[in-house]
């Protein structure tokens, strides 16, 4: 009984490279060429007592020149042997995300909204598409993964799928580090999608915040001031939530942030960067050319005296300065925030746009009064002057460059003071 070894035929292949060798014409005859698909795999090949060809695959060299002894042994003796195969059988894609997942959050600091991201992606929309499948080339291809891409972006925008990706990719990379694929689909060759542009923001000018200011104040003053303060500090509605009574100085007409209200949870602000102080005095809502706090007038120094109201409430520096109806020891809900905004704007007259928009006003007013870009960077907390510009470009006036390097204060003068 004549045996052989070799290693399988894909045994070399990469995804989108095959180097396995061309089958003989013998082999073609009447049998299609199958798709390439990369198998570590020895293959033991021999005949047994009746004269048919017999394979089995072995996971290393050793394992398939032991069990071809036996056989030869066996055929000494007149008997076919059999050995069971002991390639293992691959591990679902749902058995590589949990431990993928698990590692990933136990070697990062990752905050808990990215953890909740995490999970809320990979539950909703990997482990139904991919839960059960064996992680091996077949199911984890380029094509298969363009597929999983083409078929999410009917039901998500560009965005969410730019951020929920790389988990995608991240339990792939565990895949590959534990030797279940031969490479990540995800980073080879050439992207695998592209996000479509990004649409222009659409922020409220002066007059439409005033709209909304004046609709607010006859119906909730104290919601007016949260309104205002997310304007004219530049702060994220999370961020204007999580103000607490001792974050405030009305004095110098600033306010520390340091957190950020977020699903019901009180976290750290975005990122680093957004740990700041910031004056609550630039002159968004006036028709005005200037910029500065020092230059604002009254309509913009009236949030001063709804700060003031709300401070002045309670002496615990800790209490959130826009408390919620019922537990007064947290911030405002945000159910109870959107509906509010959603009522104050059709009060308004104003088209509806989202709370942080008020934000993008922030940005693009000073940037069209000429603010130096450093100043408005760290002012509202962006990463840095190229992130801002990625978004808000298009409100630069062409002598900014030039002023923003004549007029930017230090690294420090959004911390320690104020331009006049």
């Amino acid at each position: 009984m004549a045996t052989r070894i070799e290693r399988d035929r894909h045994f070399d292949c990469q995804p989108g490279a095959c180097k396995a060798p061309a089958p003989s014409a013998k082999r073609l005859q009447g049998r299609p060429v199958g798709q390439c698909i990369q198998r570590r795999n020895w293959w033991l090949r021999t005949t047994n007592q009746a004269g048919k060809r017999v394979s089995i695959a072995f996971k290393t060299e050793g394992e398939a020149r032991e069990a071809a002894r036996k056989v030869e042994a066996a055929a000494v003796l007149g008997q076919d042997y059999r050995p069971n195969p002991t390639v293992p059988k691959a591990p679902t894609f749902a058995k590589i995300a949990v431990e993928a997942t698990e590692l990933y959050t136990s070697t990062r600091s990752l905050r808990q909204s990215t953890k909740e991201n995490h999970a809320i992606f990979l539950k909703n929309h990997l482990i139904p598409v991919f839960g059960e499948k064996p992680v091996i080339p077949e199911f984890f291809s380029r094509l298969e993964i363009k597929r999983f891409i083409a078929a999410k972006r009917k039901v998500l925008a560009d965005s969410s799928l730019k951020t929920c990706l790389p988990i995608l990719a991240m339990i792939l990379d565990h895949a590959v580090e534990r030797g279940d694929l031969p490479a990540n689909p995800m980073r080879t060759g050439e992207p695998l999608w592209r996000a479509g542009e990004r649409a222009d923001v659409d922020p409220f000018n002066a007059s439409e915040l005033r709209a909304i200011l004046k609709a607010s104040r006859a119906s909730d003053p104290d919601f007016a001031v949260l309104i205002q303060l997310m304007a004219q500090a530049g702060l994220r509605p999370g961020e204007a939530m999580a103000i607490r009574r001792g974050n405030v100085n009305l004095e110098a007409g600033t306010v520390d942030v340091r957190g950020t209200w977020s699903r019901g949870r009180l976290g750290p602000p975005k990122n680093r960067h957004s740990t700041r102080t910031v004056s609550v005095l630039h002159p968004i809502t006036e028709d005005t050319t200037q910029w500065r706090p020092g230059a604002a007038g009254m309509e913009t120094r009236r949030v001063l005296d709804g700060l003031g109201i709300l401070v002045a409430v309670t002496a615990d520096q800790e209490a959130p300065l826009f408390p919620a109806g019922k537990k007064t020891s947290e911030p405002m809900n945000n159910m109870v925030f959107d509906r509010t905004w959603r009522r104050i704007l059709k009060a308004s007259g104003i088209r509806y746009r989202k709370p942080h928009t008020a934000r993008h006003s922030f940005a693009s007013i000073l940037l069209s009064r000429n603010a130096p870009l450093t100043y408005i960077q760290k002012a509202g907390g962006w990463k840095s002057a190229t992130v801002l510009l990625g978004t808000y470009a298009k409100w630069v006036p062409d002598d900014l460059a030039a002023s923003s390097v004549a007029s930017s204060p230090s690294p420090a003068g959004i911390e320690t003071s104020i331009p006049k």
